[in-house]
């Protein structure tokens, strides 16, 4: 494929550090809290308005989470800032799903990830239109997932309710 190239994803975009805010604190708002392995509790204000990238950053380290919702990430976390509009936000989560980003960097005990070192992990970047294609033909196949999900909990209802019957 031409003008693909390989990136940093220092070059592309950071990693901000989330706030605190201690399950007493929150509110139970509308804006879901996002903690190192995803949403932990729910407040009536964010930090970070959506949709935006969640990676973990202590316990479940490079855990990646995808928010098309503003939300809150406390400190367990990084949230991703991109640097410039050559690379599509929801493309970069597929990728970054990819990464096994916890592997980059473990602290002494606790896992943990080190946002330098993530920086230097290379990515394949294509041109942004390319981008935008795969990302429309990734959330087309995750649309035929689901619906096959709920076909099978609807086949596995009719089988109960036949074996109940006998």
């Amino acid at each position: 494929m031409k003008d693909v190239e390989w990136v940093e994803l220092g070059e592309v975009c950071t990693f901000e550090y989330g706030k605190p805010l201690k399950e007493i604190g929150r509110k139970g708002g509308e804006y879901p809290v996002y903690g190192s392995n995803g949403i932990v509790g729910f407040h009536n204000e964010y930090l970070v308005k959506g949709p935006f990238i969640i990676v973990g950053r202590k316990g479940t380290a490079g855990a990646v989470v995808y928010s098309e919702k503003s939300g809150f990430p406390i400190d367990t976390t990084f949230y991703v800032h991109l640097k410039d509009q050559k690379v599509d936000l929801k493309f970069l989560y597929l990728i970054m799903a990819t990464l096994d980003l916890g592997k980059v960097n473990i602290q002494a005990g606790v896992p943990g990830l080190n946002r330098n070192d993530a920086y230097k992990v290379k990515i394949l970047l294509p041109p942004l239109e390319i981008q935008k294609q795969l990302v429309a033909e990734m959330e087309e196949q995750e649309k035929i997932i689901e619906a096959n999900k709920k076909l099978v909990g609807i086949m596995e209802q009719k089988i109960t309710e036949v074996l109940s019957e006998i």
